[in-house]
């Protein structure tokens, strides 16, 4: 009955001991996530002020705007990862590798996706055109 009872405490006390020291490191790494949401908004907000001076469609405003956002989540996400203690360079590459397979993997999806973001800033139409294309009309 002793020797459960040691176990259960040996744990009790790992528990402890990693708390004491990643307990502080983790709630910092919190606040720089809380603050990378916020500094995001904040940031994707000032670049819609500034594209509303030109002239661009909704859906292109609404691509750049959430661009601007996902970018500096990462980068705070990488501070907070660094924080932790976490190393970056293997991480990095290892992405970059995963990267390039799945971007062999899905060549026909990113045509697609590189053809709209073509079709958005080149603007050959725009939303509530009238277009015809091989006998489809709308």
């Amino acid at each position: 009955m002793g020797e459960p009872l040691q176990a259960l405490d040996q744990v009790r006390v790992t528990a402890i001991d990693l708390a004491m020291k990643f307990g502080p490191k983790l709630v910092v790494a919190i606040l720089i996530l809380i603050a990378g949401f916020m500094v995001g908004r904040w940031a994707a907000n000032a670049v819609d002020r500034m594209l509303e001076r030109f002239v661009l469609d909704a859906p292109l405003r609404r691509l750049i705007e959430r661009g601007v956002r996902a970018l500096v989540v990462v980068l705070f996400a990488i501070m907070a990862l660094q924080n932790l203690g976490v190393e970056l360079l293997p991480l990095i590459a290892g992405l970059g590798v995963a990267g390039a397979g799945i971007a062999l993997a899905m060549q026909g999806v990113l045509a697609n996706f590189v053809a709209g973001l073509t079709i958005l800033f080149t603007r050959p139409f725009r939303i509530g055109d009238y277009i015809s294309i091989a006998k489809e009309e709308g």
